[in-house]
């Protein structure tokens, strides 16, 4: 019998992110467990989908990074505790005077990998995943597929998933509003 991931999403989840007081904030119980594996599946049975939204990479990352920017996912930025800790350890972003200025990418990429142990990303990607249902059953098979692929590169990767970065932009922008008054 294979180990449900949702096991350590609570009351993890909560230091993480800022699901608390949402639908998140709770592992899953056995009924939405079902409903998340029967997406799976169903989303197993869109290949050809799945392959069209991967046929091109930089449209795959900026797909995903526009989905993640809805305030349904709003739950899953990274939490003032995680923000803290990036700022501890990699400092405040850099301030960019040049829109081709690569250097606030890389610091983004620094900061959420300096926070994106495995134990973090697993959590992460299982909060993710929690989303499926919902689009699956919509059939919005393309924003499944950016879910699930980003749920496991998340998951499973040693990079900046484009789910990170947002969740971690997300939380540094929440961070200096509320945080840093101008």
């Amino acid at each position: 019998m294979s180990q449900n991931p949702y096991n350590q999403v609570t009351p993890y989840a909560t230091r993480l992110t800022t699901c608390q007081g949402t639908w998140l904030e709770h592992a899953p119980d056995a009924d939405e467990q079902q409903r998340i594996d029967q997406a799976s599946s169903a989303l197993r049975q869109q290949r050809r989908e799945a392959l069209a939204f991967h046929q091109d990479a930089e449209t795959v990352h900026l797909f995903s990074l526009e989905l993640f920017r809805g305030p349904e996912f709003a739950p899953l930025h990274l939490s003032d505790n995680l923000i803290a800790q990036i700022l501890d350890r990699v400092g405040a972003p850099p301030l960019i005077e040049a829109a081709d200025d690569p250097a606030f990418g890389v610091y983004l990429r620094d900061a959420a990998l300096s926070v994106a142990t495995g134990q973090v990303r697993r959590v992460l990607a299982a909060q993710l995943r929690r989303f499926l249902p919902q689009y699956v059953a919509a059939q919005e098979w393309r924003k499944a597929v950016a879910i699930d692929y980003n749920a496991f590169r998340t998951a499973l990767g040693n990079e900046l998933s484009p789910f990170l970065a947002q969740m971690t932009l997300e939380g540094l922008a929440r961070w200096y509003e509320q945080h840093e008054p101008e």
